[in-house]
């Protein structure tokens, strides 16, 4: 065998080792991230500390509100779109939560992605929401096609990029 066809055997051998590693090295999150998304439930943190498991009772007894804003995405056109949820800053005020030294709130998606917010958008009235509902209906998990059962929503964003499906995870971090 020629050297360079060595060299790239070798690197794919590598890469496929490291893959098969990181999966069983992740398999404990994604069993916790499964079960979460089961029980429609999401952690609260603060300073890395986790505050609770947030539910969508949980969410319900705070008597989420009707609003909406503008939803544009890179593969679809612009639209409004009507919404239910909490904003963020009450959450962690009804749980007792201190927040006042929070610089940046860390929210993560089931998928892996990240948001991160300052501590001025989540203090200012009406901008940081965990929703719900999406016109009318309670938001179905990624597996039947949907954003939820949570999803963080940022208003009045340009563009709708910033926004987190499916929350796993809200850290208030100093």
């Amino acid at each position: 065998m020629r050297s360079p066809n060595r060299i790239i055997l070798t690197t794919i051998c590598i890469l496929l080792a490291a893959t098969v590693a990181l999966t069983y090295l992740n398999r404990s999150h994604i069993e916790l991230a499964r079960a979460q998304l089961e029980k429609r439930e999401f952690i609260l943190k603060a300073y890395g500390e986790p505050v609770a498991e947030v539910s969508l009772q949980d969410i319900l007894d705070l008597n989420p509100v009707e609003f909406s804003t503008r939803l544009a995405t890179s593969t679809a056109a612009p639209r409004d779109v009507s919404l239910r949820g909490v904003e963020l800053r009450l959450l962690y005020e009804s749980l007792g939560a201190d927040i006042s030294h929070a610089s940046l709130f860390a929210v993560r998606g089931l998928d892996g992605y990240y948001s991160p917010l300052s501590s001025k958008e989540v203090g200012t009235a009406d901008k940081v929401y965990v929703c719900i509902a999406m016109e009318g209906k309670l938001l179905s998990d990624k597996d039947n096609g949907g954003w939820g059962p949570f999803l963080l929503v940022i208003r009045g964003e340009r563009f709708a990029q910033r926004w987190c499906k499916y929350v796993e995870e809200i850290d208030a971090r100093s």
